[in-house]
């Protein structure tokens, strides 16, 4: 009895450990963030940008410059277990030129100069081999019209059988000629008015689902979970410099009126140093932001286990 007590004791603490391990691979799942932070610039001469995304101990990192090959790294810690190079100059061939499909193989004598030497080999062949390729030419042409023969039958076989009527016994297939009749063609206008149909019988199905009770607070839960998402998501960190200009003063301040209408928007991280005399554009500005799955998981499942949620659900499949 006391070894079966300390198997389940032993059992037990496997199960234990396995769970408390789940738990705690959700909850770093859950609440531990992704930060994540781009960078880039733009300019007459260069161009260049770098993402870094990481979470935990492990980061993925992507760089790009004018030029250069676009270059994606994923590190585990200080270990690198995935790397990829991709673009950049193309490899030049010794006089400078370059190629883009690989220089043709050389013909070897399994090619044409192989058959030429086979054909210049037959004419010192002796007679008796001569004549026993004849033979085996003939041998080759007797088998081939045995398949034509044989070819033939099988189409001959494979012709439709009568239908067989169980009251009335055999009957000739029917003969698809001029007697049958011709089905009239839609019209157009036939068509249009199908469509228009439809279309009002769809209509008519979501002004009935939309002016459900359960519809309505279900958009309206809707619309304030997608504006908490959006706030989470937004870059906590960031600036970008902005020097431009158009080469005319007036388009210019056009440019830059507009610009300023929507200022509270982009107040904070938008800096703009117009030039009214010269025709220029350079950008150089910096992201940062982090992303907790939890803060985004829960309230989202919480919304869809809601009964009204659940039931436009089943509202909306209907439609």
């Amino acid at each position: 009895m006391a070894v079966v007590w300390t198997i389940l004791k032993i059992l037990g603490i496997i199960i234990l450990c396995i769970i408390g391990l789940i738990l705690l691979i959700l909850l770093m799942v859950l609440f531990i963030p992704i930060r994540y932070q781009a960078e880039g610039g733009y300019t007459t001469e260069k161009i260049g940008a770098a993402v870094k995304v990481r979470w935990f101990i492990f980061r993925i990192l992507a760089y790009y410059n004018k030029g250069d090959p676009f270059t994606v790294k994923a590190k585990v810690g200080p270990f690198t277990v995935y790397s990829m190079s991709k673009g950049g100059e193309k490899e030049a061939l010794e006089d400078g030129t370059q190629h883009m499909f690989p220089p043709p193989e050389e013909i070897t004598g399994d090619g044409n100069a192989g058959t030429e030497a086979g054909a210049a080999g037959e004419g010192n062949k002796p007679k008796e081999e001569v004549k026993a390729d004849q033979t085996s030419a003939a041998g080759a042409d007797k088998e081939s019209k045995n398949s034509d023969k044989k070819a033939g039958k099988k189409e001959k076989k494979q012709k439709p059988k009568p239908q067989e009527n169980v009251f009335e016994g055999t009957v000739e297939p029917p003969d698809l000629g001029e007697d049958i009749e011709k089905t009239p063609k839609e019209s157009p206008f036939d068509k249009l008015d199908r469509i228009r149909i439809k279309v009002e019988k769809k209509r008519s199905h979501i002004e009935q689902f939309l002016a459900k009770e359960c519809t309505k607070k279900t958009i309206e839960r809707g619309k304030k979970l997608l504006k908490k998402i959006f706030k989470h998501l937004k870059p906590t960190k960031g600036h970008v410099d902005l020097h431009f200009g158009l080469g005319s003063a007036a388009d210019t301040g056009m440019i830059l009126a507009k610009i300023a209408r929507h200022y509270p928007l982009f107040g904070k991280w938008l800096f703009i140093n117009p030039d009214f005399y010269n025709k220029v554009i350079e950008a150089e500005g910096m992201v940062k932001g982090r992303i907790r799955i939890g803060t985004l998981a829960i309230p989202a499942l919480l919304f869809y286990l809601r009964k009204d949620t659940r039931r436009t659900i089943k509202l909306a499949k209907k439609i």
